[in-house]
C-alpha cells in the first residue's frame, strides 16, 4: 500500500520514534524497562513524545456551517485507518457524514503500516479541508494486533504511533491531553505498545458560541469499575467548565468484567444461554439493568445527556477470533466449536460508542449502517448527531 502523502512529515519526529522503539523492543516487561540504568532519560523522551497535541491547519477557511444555530458532529472508530480510502470517501460524500462541522475519532494511526504508514488524522483534515488536532496514546513495537499484521503485508512501521484526532470547520484553540488510568502492564508486556489511555480535549472557536469537544477511548481489557474510573478522571478535569461539551467516544461497553480466570466461563455463558431478547437488551441498554456500566453514573453526576444522541443501534459485531478467551477455549481440546462461536457471534452486536453533551439546548443522532464489518471502512459504525444552541 503506496500513497502520497498530503503534509510534509516530521523527520525528527521519524528519527525520535524510531530511537525510542527500539530502546523498548530491548526489554521483554515492563519492570524490565523501568530497572533500566536509561530509563530516567527514557521516560522523559517517552512523556514528551506521548504528552504533544499535533496540529493540523487546512490550506484555505472552511466554508461556514451551513446553520449557524446546529453543531452536526461525527464520532467513528475507524479501525487504525487500516482501510484508509473507504473512510475518506465516506466522510466525503456519504449522505450522513458529509460536511459535518466536527469529527471526532478513536484509532488514529500516524505512521503504522497496517493503514499504510499514513498519517491519517493530517490526510484526512487536509482531505476534508478541516482544522485538526491529534494525541497518541501508545508508542507500538509490533504490527499490532489481530488483522493487522495481514494489513502490514511485511512493512515496517515508521512512527509507530496510535491514537485520538478531532476535526473540525472552526479554528481549534488550546487542546489538552486528559491522561486516565490504564493497565500499562497489560499493553506493553501482552500487546507490547508503551502508553495510556487519554482523552484529548479541544476549545471550539465556534464565531459568537464556543465549545468544547472530547474524544475518549476507553478500555477493553478490565472490568466495568475500571471504565468508570476512567470516566471519572476524565470528567473531573471538565468538572469547571462552562461552555457546552460534545463528548464522544468507543467506551468499550460490553457490560462484561474481563481480565478475571473466571471471566470466559462468565461471558461464554451470558452469550451461550442468556435468551435473545433480554441479552440484545444488555448489550444495547449497557447503561440500564442490572449488567449496567457504572460509567453512565459517572457521566449522570457530571450532568451529561446521552440518551437523545443515539438510537440503541448496535455499533460493533463481536469476532470472537479477536478475543483471547475464546481463542483459547477454541484451543483447549475443542471446549467449545467454531460453528458454536459462529452461533454466537450471530448475537453478540454491541453497543460500544457513544455521544454525550452538557450544555445544549437540544440535540438528537443515529447511528450510520452499512460501512462497518469485514473489508468494509471500520469494526466500528459511524454515530452522526446534531446539537442545537
Amino acid at each position: 500500500m503506496r500513497y502520497a502523502p498530503r503534509v510534509t512529515r516530521d523527520r525528527s519526529l521519524l528519527g525520535e520514534c524510531a530511537e525510542l522503539k527500539r530502546a523498548l523492543e530491548g526489554h521483554a516487561d515492563l519492570d524490565s524497562l523501568r530497572a533500566a540504568p536509561d530509563w530516567p532519560e527514557l521516560r522523559t523522551r517517552l512523556h514528551a513524545l506521548l504528552s504533544t497535541v499535533r496540529r493540523h491547519r487546512p490550506a484555505e477557511p472552511p466554508r461556514p456551517a451551513d446553520d449557524p444555530g446546529i453543531v452536526r458532529a461525527v464520532h467513528w472508530n475507524i479501525e487504525h485507518g487500516n482501510w484508509y480510502e473507504q473512510v475518506e470517501q465516506a466522510l466525503r460524500v456519504h449522505v450522513q457524514l458529509a460536511g459535518a462541522d466536527l469529527v471526532l475519532l478513536n484509532e488514529v494511526d500516524l505512521g503504522m503500516a497496517r493503514a499504510g504508514n499514513r498519517d491519517v488524522a493530517a490526510d484526512l483534515a487536509a482531505a476534508l479541508g478541516l482544522h485538526g488536532a491529534w494525541a497518541p496514546l501508545f508508542l507500538e513495537t509490533t504490527p499490532g494486533r489481530d488483522d493487522d499484521p495481514r494489513m502490514a503485508a511485511g512493512r515496517d512501521n515508521q512512527e509507530s504511533l496510535f491514537g485520538l484526532a478531532i476535526l473540525s470547520r472552526w479554528p481549534i484553540g488550546d487542546a489538552r491531553i486528559v491522561e486516565l488510568p490504564s493497565p500499562e502492564y497489560q499493553q506493553f508486556d501482552l500487546e507490547r505498545m508503551y502508553g495510556r489511555h487519554i482523552g484529548l480535549v479541544a476549545e471550539i472557536e465556534r464565531p459568537g458560541a464556543p465549545f468544547v469537544a472530547v474524544t475518549v477511548h476507553l478500555e477493553v481489557h478490565r472490568t466495568r469499575a475500571d471504565r468508570a474510573d476512567q470516566m471519572r478522571v476524565l470528567l473531573d478535569a471538565l468538572r469547571r467548565e462552562t461552555r457546552p461539551i460534545v463528548l464522544a467516544g468507543d467506551f468499550n461497553s460490553h457490560t462484561f468484567d474481563r481480565g478475571h480466570w473466571w471471566s470466559p466461563l462468565v461471558g461464554g455463558t451470558a452469550f451461550l444461554l442468556t435468551p435473545t431478547a433480554p441479552l440484545r437488551r444488555r448489550l444495547l441498554h449497557p447503561d440500564e439493568g442490572r449488567h449496567r456500566e457504572a460509567l453512565f453514573e459517572a457521566l449522570s453526576d457530571a450532568d451529561f445527556e446521552w440518551q437523545r444522541f443515539g438510537d440503541r443501534q448496535p455499533t460493533l459485531g463481536l469476532r470472537f477470533d479477536r478475543l483471547d478467551e475464546a481463542r483459547g477455549l477454541l484451543g483447549s481440546a475443542g471446549l467449545i466449536t467454531r460453528p458454536v462461536l459462529n452461533r454466537v457471534e450471530r448475537r453478540a452486536a454491541l453497543r460500544l460508542d457513544w455521544f454525550a453533551a452538557r450544555g445544549w439546548q437540544d440535540g438528537r443522532g443515529a447511528t450510520v449502517r452499512g460501512l462497518n464489518g469485514p473489508g468494509l471502512a471500520s469494526d466500528h459504525a459511524p454515530l452522526v448527531a446534531q446539537f442545537f444552541g
